[in-house]
C-alpha cells in the first residue's frame, strides 16, 4: 500500500528528531519508544485519515492540497480529546505524514501539480494552516481552565528531602489564601517503610482543597524557623519531581503534587534532575500511597 511508506518515514523522522533533542540527557532510549508508538498511531489512525483525505479531495481541481492539509491537521488536532497534552505529537505526525505523502505523489506521478511554483505556493499555505492548528492544540484547550494558582510553601528550617501535597482529603483544612498565594504549611512525617534510614523523614501537607492548576514558575518556597521567621529558598534548591493520583480504600481518587528541597546541594544539577536518594524516597512514598491510599491513619 502506498500509504505505508509515509507512515514509516514519518515515524522514523519523529523518532530521530526526539532522540537528537534528548541526546544530552541520555535520550538514546527515546528512539525505540517513540518509533513504536508513532508507527502504531500512523498505521492505525494516520493511514485511514490520509485515505479519507484522498477520497474527499480526489475530485477537487483547485485547493486540493490546502483541503487535504486541513483534513490531516484537523484529525491530528482532535486527538486532544483522547490523549490530551500529547496531541501535539499527533499534529506533528500529521504534518510530516502529509508532506511526505504529497512528495511521493509528486515524485511518482507527473500529473500531480506539475507547476513547481504553484506546488510550493500551495505547500506554504498548508504549512501556515498546520502551524495555526498546532498553536490551537496547545492554546485553545487552556481557555476554559481557571488561571493557575501560585503557592507559598512553608518548610521547617533545615529539612531536605521529598515533599508531598495531597489534595481533596476530607476533614483536612482548606489552603489559606494570602494575597495571590495559597499557603502550604509543610509538616515533617516519618514513613513506616523507611524507618531507621537516612530518608525516613519527608514533608507532607494534606488539604481538603481540590487539585489546583499550579503556576510552578511563580511558586515561592521558604524555610521557617520555630519563631516563624522565613528564609526564601532559591529556585535551584527545588526540583519539581511531579505528582500523580492514587485510589484510597474508600474508592476515592487522591491527587498529589511532589517536589524535592535541599539547602546543601543547590544548583542547576539539582533543580534539573533532583537527588537520587530523594527520588528513591519519592518512589517509596508512591508505593505506600498505592498500597494504603493514605500517608496517615
Amino acid at each position: 500500500m502506498n500509504k505505508i511508506k509515509p507512515a514509516l518515514y514519518t515515524s522514523l523522522i519523529l523518532s530521530t528528531f526526539m532522540m537528537i533533542i534528548s541526546i544530552t540527557d541520555g535520550g538514546l532510549w527515546i528512539f525505540p519508544i517513540v518509533l513504536i508508538y508513532s508507527l502504531a498511531g500512523n498505521m492505525a489512525y494516520g493511514i485511514p485519515v490520509s485515505l479519507l483525505s484522498d477520497w474527499l479531495t480526489k475530485r477537487m481541481s483547485k485547493g486540493r492540497m490546502l483541503a487535504a492539509g486541513f483534513i490531516h491537521a484537523f484529525f491530528g488536532g482532535v486527538t486532544y480529546f483522547v490523549i490530551d497534552g500529547f496531541a501535539w505529537f499527533a499534529v506533528i505526525c500529521a504534518v510530516i505524514f502529509f508532506f511526505i505523502d504529497e512528495w511521493l505523489k509528486r515524485k511518482d506521478s507527473s500529473g500531480v501539480d506539475r507547476d513547481n511554483k504553484r506546488f510550493y505556493l500551495q505547500l506554504l499555505s498548508v504549512i501556515f494552516l498546520l502551524a495555526v492548528v498546532i498553536v490551537a492544540v496547545n492554546w485553545i484547550p487552556g481557555m476554559d481552565r481557571e488561571e493557575g494558582i501560585k503557592s507559598q510553601y512553608l518548610i521547617p528550617e533545615g529539612f531536605e528531602g521529598t515533599v508531598v501535597i495531597l489534595y481533596g482529603i476530607e476533614n483536612r483544612p482548606a489552603l489559606e489564601e494570602v494575597g495571590d498565594f495559597s499557603v502550604v504549611p509543610v509538616e515533617i512525617e516519618s514513613l513506616p517503610t523507611l524507618m531507621r534510614t537516612d530518608i525516613e523523614r519527608y514533608g507532607l501537607y494534606q488539604t481538603s482543597t481540590q487539585n489546583q492548576i499550579l503556576q510552578i514558575s511563580q511558586n515561592q518556597y521558604y524555610y521557617v524557623d520555630e519563631e516563624g521567621n522565613r528564609t526564601l529558598l532559591e529556585d535551584d534548591c527545588i526540583y519539581h519531581s511531579g505528582g500523580g493520583a492514587v485510589t484510597s480504600s474508600d474508592g476515592e481518587e487522591r491527587v498529589f503534587d511532589e517536589f524535592q528541597v535541599t539547602n546543601s546541594a543547590c544548583g542547576e544539577e539539582f533543580s534539573s534532575h533532583g537527588y537520587e536518594r530523594y527520588s528513591a524516597q519519592g518512589r517509596e512514598i508512591g508505593k505506600y500511597l498505592d498500597e494504603y491510599g493514605s500517608l496517615t491513619e
